[in-house]
């Protein structure tokens, strides 16, 4: 495109033209400032403002001249000659874009005045002078956009200049915008149909666009516009001579030309190609959708700037031929250097058409075939390739090599199934060794892809161990559940291994298939070595975090993962994963931290967990946050259905109405492992109703301090020490040891489901130290939870069957054994975007049926409570 500049503006001539237009500019713009109307006569202020101003216009004040004109204008409007002071006094003064503004104000008042026409035409043709000039300058750069912009504001200004819109032409050529000049010609030629330039421009237009019809008509019409010079017909005829032989119509060039002498080289040179076509001693190297470009010259004159067209000298495009056959075999050859040379340029449109070429000119030869589905596939295009394979074989002209390439087509088209099928074939017709062991490389792949394992081993079965052999058969085995045999083929395969992603690869599967095979141990021993050693360094840090979790290394686990967030490298999957690596490890504020980034990473979409998952997650992370709680119960019950903290004892069968208040602290530091809890705490117990009339109230207050411990992470067995203190005098001092153990199943708020199995059992053994006590108690519950949304999604009922069995040897009957119904509500409440609700209400109910022991076993027992 860069050369446009040197095609069409001939160095000087559109500086010539610029300087014409200049001439005429500065001539019209003599026009006398002194212009009467018929007008009524000035008086006050408008005359002293024109006077002003047709003085400062004659003294060369061009500037006070335009602000007093405008002044008077404003005063009186409805004068033309004031009008017409103010616009000679802007275009004077250089202000052309103010005297433009100027004149269309006054042609709004004065409609179809000449004298305001005129002056208009001078600014606009003054205006245009710029960005024409731009233009031009940016055709001579090659900067085809910065010209069409130029070009265009210049025929915005001035649209009935023919230099202008040839510019644009020009412009839009430069640009290959074949579209936009065709419509910019057409509006040349209705400028001026004497004018045989844009004639003959649309003319090689529409021949680029391949409207030979149109083309020829265009030449035709400029032929015959009347007054044509001689050179100018004859340069019509080179221009249309060469349309014709870009369309091979050589009988329409030799008729073009046949008049002129053949002493002139631009006619003998066409004249030659189209006589040596008609005698068949040569072919056009034609493309009808181009020509040689035609070159425009223009000049100045009185008269302002015109344009001419001359036909540029051209090369000949006439190739000898030979004999038919040879021909063909030329033709053929040619077809196909042309299309080896433009894929290796990656010009895979043109290698395309010419690789179409040679199959049509020898369909019946396979490697013809073969050479345009290669060139299909690697432009990318599968399903094509695979069309001209499908044809090929349905054809009779296929080969092995056809068969491969079909099922790679396949194969990249996802279509499996075929493409191991076309695999096979091949292999059976016979391929070149090296182009067999990739068949069945890519074979074993489709055949792992579509979980036939059997069929992958088969196609590996005849190639030479290696790693490019041993890996996959290593996943064969695994799929088909020989995980032994797989282990053995992924360390082949680590041996062979060529690159370090290879051997970090192998090694990886090695250690995950050993966890498979429930040998963790061995598979961390494998593990720490590997870390030792520096391997593992291809494999990201995420995933090696996830190799040191299955095999139970935290410490590298948690390094990975993060090193991997330090790095933005941490896929949003791995924040929660990352979060119990920390718990495990026991650096509970980052484990909190990972939980919530995980927690946010499911809010935003970039996860992919159920409400469930999540709200699990929100649970550990109220786990973990917790530092200090309080618990509240009332219960009603038969007295000796629990441990009784106080002094004194009532009849067995009597009920009794305890409070109970516990506040606990969870040191920092350590009051949470992973698990693992330990908590100080202390307690008031109370005595609010006795049926036997013992004491109740300050009397009962029984206080506790002490410790607790639940060394285990995954059981929940806790050991106590408590410190009774007697606050009242029916209340006492005590040392005591308990030991209590639960197991429970769906005892926490759950979000999928509306209801679910629910049940627990609950033991506990105290041991008062002073005086002299055993307790032991037993609980289960069995039931299922109904989650109740219509009231709240956080309100639960529970109803149940339960099983207690109580031993007290502060009693004479010290076992009491029962059976019994009944049901629970509970509320959970306090949570957070974060933080599952950590808190809850309960209120429970239940009647039970002695089996067997004492009586106390028999009854309502009832109790409220609240855990915050």
């Amino acid at each position: 495109m860069g050369n446009w500049g040197g095609k069409y503006l001939r160095q000087t001539a559109f500086r010539a033209a610029l300087a014409a237009l200049l001439l005429a500019a500065v001539l019209c713009a003599g026009a006398s400032a002194q212009v009467a109307d018929g007008g009524p006569p000035l008086e006050g202020e408008a005359y002293a403002a024109a006077e002003t101003a047709y003085k400062a216009f004659g003294q060369g004040d061009y500037k006070a001249s335009a602000a007093s004109a405008a002044e008077a204008v404003a005063l009186r409007p409805d004068l033309l000659r004031l009008h017409l002071l103010l616009i000679d006094s802007l275009v004077a003064a250089g202000d052309l874009p103010q005297a433009e503004q100027a004149t269309k104000v006054a042609s709004a008042a004065f409609a179809g005045n000449q004298e305001l026409q005129g002056r208009q035409a001078n600014i606009r043709q003054r205006l245009a002078l710029s960005p024409a000039s731009e233009g031009y300058k940016a055709l001579e750069k090659g900067d085809a956009k910065a010209a069409v912009r130029a070009a265009r504001s210049a025929v915005d200004y001035v649209p009935d200049s023919m230099s202008y819109r040839l510019l644009l032409l020009n412009a839009q050529l430069a640009d290959n915008n074949l579209s936009g000049a065709l419509e910019t010609v057409t509006e040349a030629i209705a400028l001026d149909r004497a004018n045989y330039v844009p004639l003959v421009w649309r003319g090689y237009i529409n021949q680029r666009l391949g409207k030979r019809a149109d083309a020829v008509s265009d030449f035709n019409a400029a032929l015959a516009i009347p007054g044509l010079t001689a050179s100018q017909q004859k340069n019509i005829r080179l221009i249309s001579a060469d349309a014709a032989l870009a369309s091979g119509d050589f009988n329409a060039a030799m008729e073009l030309l046949g008049s002129y002498s053949r002493t002139d080289p631009k006619v003998i040179t066409r004249l030659t190609d189209a006589e040596g076509a008609s005698q068949r001693r040569g072919v056009l190297q034609n493309n009808g959708n181009t020509m040689p470009t035609p070159v425009q010259e223009c000049s100045t004159s009185a008269n302002g700037v015109s344009c001419e067209l001359e036909a540029p000298a051209v090369l000949s495009i006439l190739t000898p031929v030979a004999s038919p056959e040879e021909k063909a075999a030329a033709e053929i050859f040619e077809a196909k250097e042309r299309a080896y040379r433009a894929e290796r340029d990656k010009d895979y449109e043109l290698a395309i058409v010419e690789a179409r070429k040679a199959v049509q000119l020898e369909p019946e030869v396979a490697a013809s075939r073969l050479l345009l589905i290669n060139i299909l596939m690697s432009a990318g295009r599968p399903a094509e390739a695979e069309t001209e394979a499908t044809k090929a074989i349905g054809a009779g002209h296929s080969s092995a090599e056809i068969y491969a390439q079909r099922g790679y087509a396949r194969g990249k088209l996802k279509k499996f199934g075929g493409a191991m099928s076309d695999w096979e074939t091949a292999l059976k017709r016979g391929l070149p060794p090296a182009q067999a062991r990739s068949v069945r490389l890519s074979l074993a792949d489709a055949a792992l892809t579509s979980n036939e394992p059997m069929r992958a081993l088969r196609a590996l079965q005849k190639l030479a161990v290696g790693y490019d052999t041993s890996i996959r058969k290593a996943y064969a085995l695994q799929a088909l559940g020989r995980k032994e045999e797989s282990l053995a083929e992924f360390r082949t395969a680590e041996r062979f291994a060529t690159t370090a992603v290879q051997r970090d690869g192998a090694l990886r599967a090695q250690i995950n298939t050993l966890v498979e095979l429930d040998r963790k141990p061995e598979a961390r021993i494998v593990f720490d070595q590997a870390i030792a050693h520096g391997r593992l360094g291809s494999v990201r840090d995420a995933d090696v975090g996830y190799l040191a979790v299955a095999v139970g290394n935290d410490e590298v686990a948690l390094a990975r993962f993060d090193r991997a967030h330090g790095n933005g490298q941490l896929p949003a999957r791995a924040t929660i994963d990352a979060g119990y690596t920390a718990m495990r490890r026991f650096e509970n504020p980052k484990a909190i931290a990972y939980l919530m980034e995980g927690i946010d990473a499911k809010a935003n979409g970039r996860i992919d967990i159920d409400d469930q998952k999540l709200f699990e997650t929100r649970r550990t992370v109220s786990d973990l946050a917790r530092v200090w709680g309080i618990n509240t119960s009332v219960s009603y019950g038969k007295v000796g259905s629990a441990p009784n903290p106080f002094l004194t004892t009532t009849a067995p069968s009597s009920y009794t109405s305890q409070l109970g208040t516990e506040f606990y602290y969870r040191p920092e530091g350590f009051g949470y492992r992973n698990g693992a809890i330990f908590e100080l705490f202390g307690r008031l117990f109370e005595t609010l109703y006795d049926q036997s009339g013992g004491p109740t109230g300050g009397r009962t207050t029984q206080g506790m301090v002490g410790a607790r411990w639940k060394p285990f992470s995954n059981a929940n067995l806790v050991f106590e020490v408590d410190r009774l203190i007697a606050l009242g005098d029916a209340a006492r001092d005590d040392t005591l040891l308990r030991a209590l153990y639960s197991y429970t199943v769906g005892t926490d708020l759950r979000v999928l489901d509306a209801s679910w199995p629910t049940w627990y059992v609950y033991a506990e053994v105290d041991r008062f130290l002073e005086k002299r006590q055993l307790v032991a108690i037993m609980e289960g519950r069995f039931g299922r939870s109904f989650r109740l949304d219509a009231i709240s999604s956080n309100l639960v009922f529970f109803p149940h069957a339960v099983l207690a069995a109580n031993y007290d040897d502060s009693f004479a009957n010290r076992s009491a054994y029962s059976a019994g119904a009944g049901g629970s509500l509970r509320y959970w409440f306090g949570g957070t975007k974060y933080t599952a609700p950590p808190s809850y209400w309960e209120l429970t109910l239940q009647y039970r049926w002695r089996l067997a022991g004492d009586q106390r076993a028999q009854g309502i027992f009832a109790q409220t409570s609240i855990n915050y």
